[in-house]
């Protein structure tokens, strides 16, 4: 079967990979030309209500807004960091503040029998992103076009991610207010990212399920200091990316935990660029998502298929709340990814995504 060679030949080369301990620079296929990458981190997470604090208003004294009044910003690009050169290593953020290598010592002990090589060095300056130095090739080696399909339906609207931030100045600092992710389901249409867009709302993070304004995924800390976006730090963010294969899709849920957002805002405030996500996926849940995708694979019964299991545990570098402690085995997996966006509106609450079978 065309399908299980194509596995095989992946897994096969990526578990020598592995077993050298040269992940570190190797990842598959590629993904188009990065955005320009900045230094602020975003995320998310907690209960809260509507709306929020703005900040000063700039010359014009305190800002005042109306209830759920906000800028919404959609995605409009993600990069991942594929490639053969080490892309991985300057996307994402230092989430547990060290800069580690296979011999420091105030790191988490290796999951599932493997070794310290294959989950360090960090990248740049401390960058922690094993998802994108030893899971992204993984991924890359089954469906070799994802990183740039996913853009084609972020071009398409078929999904997005978003972010309102809720009473934000049109110019001045805003030293704390509420931001709110939410969930795109398909829009329709093909987007304008010219601010008409009115989004549908994804339920399945919703408080109340007829209530699009009403995300469970808050950062009630945020800022926006000159053009500078920050989620504040140790935040809750969910990115629910399609995935196709063998003529399916499914939906791989990034739950990242001990997450932050950075970006730069435009001098209108209706888009952003160098946007970063940076945060940690617990090694479990993720292997949840693996599984999925090993079903549309059709490989459930495959002896490779529990070598995948085994690759995802032992890229686990870090605890799931962004956190080292050498007398604990690692848990998570950490994350990085970068982004652009531009306006749009919240729409209706949209319908539920569909059940996805996954391999036990």
């Amino acid at each position: 079967m065309l399908r299980l060679t194509r596995l095989n030949g992946a897994l096969a080369l990526l578990t020598a990979a592995a077993a050298m301990g040269c992940g570190d620079d190797e990842a598959v296929g590629g993904g188009g030309s990065p955005p320009v990458v900045g230094g602020s981190p975003l995320g998310g997470g907690g209960q809260g209500g509507e709306g929020g604090q703005g900040g000063e208003g700039g010359q014009g004294g305190t800002f005042t807004c109306r209830p759920n009044e906000g800028v919404t910003l959609a995605l409009t690009e993600l990069y991942f960091g594929p490639g053969n050169s080490g892309e991985w290593k300057a996307v994402g953020l230092n989430i547990d503040e060290l800069v580690s290598d296979a011999s420091s010592l105030d790191v988490c002990q290796p999951n599932a029998g493997g070794s310290t090589l294959q989950a360090y060095p960090d990248g740049n300056d401390g960058i922690d992103n094993s998802f994108g130095k030893n899971l992204l090739p993984t991924i890359l080696g089954l469906v070799p076009t994802w990183p740039a399909g996913v853009n084609n339906y972020l071009t398409n609207g078929t999904f997005n991610a978003m972010m309102k931030m809720y009473c934000l100045p049109p110019t001045g600092d805003a030293p704390q207010l509420t931001t709110k992710v939410f969930g795109g389901a398909t829009l329709g249409s093909t987007p304008k990212y010219d601010g008409t867009d009115m989004w549908p709302v994804t339920p399945e993070i919703l408080g109340d399920p007829d209530d699009p304004e009403s995300s469970t995924l808050i950062f009630e800390n945020s800022s926006v200091i000159g053009t500078t976006f920050d989620s504040g730090k140790h935040e809750t963010f969910i990115l629910t990316i399609p995935i196709e294969f063998n003529d399916e899709i499914t939906l791989l849920k990034l739950t990242l935990y001990g997450a932050q957002v950075t970006m730069t805002l435009s001098e209108d405030r209706k888009s952003a660029t160098g946007g970063v996500i940076g945060g940690v996926l617990n090694t479990e849940e993720f292997l949840d998502q693996i599984k999925k995708l090993a079903y549309l694979a059709d490989v459930c019964d495959e002896s490779l298929y529990q070598d995948v299991l085994t690759l995802v545990r032992r890229s686990s570098d870090i605890l799931t709340d962004g956190s080292q402690d050498p007398s604990q085995t690692c848990d998570g997996i950490s994350f990085g990814v970068a982004f652009e966006m531009k306006e749009i509106q919240l729409g209706d609450v949209g319908p539920e995504a569909l059940a996805t079978m996954g391999c036990p």
